[in-house]
């Protein structure tokens, strides 16, 4: 009898967790199965203003290698990614090798270092949109003093320097957030390292390259992932300052989503780049998920 009681007990935890799961499951559903489900049935379709459906089959996709813009879009979007991550995880690396000393002050320049990440995109888009200005912006003026420019430039109106100019608000504003996260990894770092390495007689450029570098290096890689996944998918910087302007040129692949899905109205073609970037997205979500899986085994 008392193992009916316990076995019934037991059911009836079961049940009752997975009560407790229920809401989620439900969530998931809804708002991601669900709408992923159907990007990937509209790919197959154009759609009307009616609403109404006409079959293409896989035209949309051999619409999207033969586009134009395609490739554009797809260059861009490596340098982007790429480029920008790099940029990030370096600068990140340089600030956190500042920080990671003691000095006077340090709190302060902390304090000072977490603006960008904290300020909202809009408030930052705007600030950096006012200091590209071609006539009163500040980058300009100061490039025009020491001897750089010899005339106004518009730097988001320009389709050679656009991206960049761009690139280098985002890589601002994630910057200290690459910084933090290895900031904190070097603090896991035992210091008996370092002054074994100072018995030694190694400078600080020996110590980083057979210390520093070779015990961050797995958090980095995994933190490269994570920057490079965020950068994938980061409109808002790119809309709020060149819409992907001029002539496409800073445009990358989310932007040609949100301009077919509602600029031109082409929704079908729209769900078929979502479907591609979908995919790409899912190869640099299995890395970070093994990437992350081998930092737990290796704690």
């Amino acid at each position: 009898m008392k193992e009916i009681s316990l076995q019934t007990k037991q059911r009836k935890d079961k049940m009752l967790n997975l009560l407790y799961l229920l809401p989620m499951v439900v969530v998931f559903v809804v708002f991601i199965i669900i709408p992923v489900v159907s990007v990937f049935n509209n790919s197959f379709y154009t759609i009307r203003l009616n609403g109404s459906k006409v079959w293409l089959g896989l035209n949309n996709y051999k619409k999207f290698i033969g586009d134009s813009k395609t490739l554009l879009a797809f260059k861009n979007t490596l340098i982007w990614v790429g480029a920008g991550t790099l940029a990030k995880i370096l600068l990140g690396l340089l600030m956190a090798l500042i920080l990671y000393k003691e000095f006077h002050g340090k709190r302060l320049l902390t304090g000072v270092m977490l603006i960008p990440y904290a300020t909202p995109a809009a408030v930052s888009c705007m600030i950096w949109r006012n200091m590209y200005h071609p006539s009163f912006g500040h980058i300009g003026q100061f490039l025009r003093d020491i001897g750089i420019l010899s005339g106004e430039i518009s730097f988001l109106g320009n389709m050679k320097t656009s991206l960049i100019a761009v690139m280098i608000v985002n890589v601002w504003a994630v910057a200290p957030f690459c910084a933090l996260n290895i900031l904190a990894t070097l603090y896991s770092i035992p210091t008996y390292l370092y002054e074994a390495a100072d018995i030694d007689g190694a400078n600080a450029i020996e110590r980083f390259f057979a210390i520093t570098f070779p015990l961050i290096l797995r958090d980095v890689r995994t933190l490269a992932l994570l920057i490079a996944i965020w950068a994938f998918n980061s409109f808002d910087v790119i809309y709020m300052m060149t819409t992907g302007g001029p002539a496409n040129s800073s445009s990358i692949f989310v932007n040609l989503i949100y301009q077919n899905a509602f600029e031109f109205n082409n929704r079908g073609y729209s769900a078929a780049i979502s479907v591609v970037c979908f995919i790409l997205l899912s190869i640099l979500a299995v890395f970070y998920v093994r990437s992350k899986r081998k930092d737990i085994s290796y704690e």
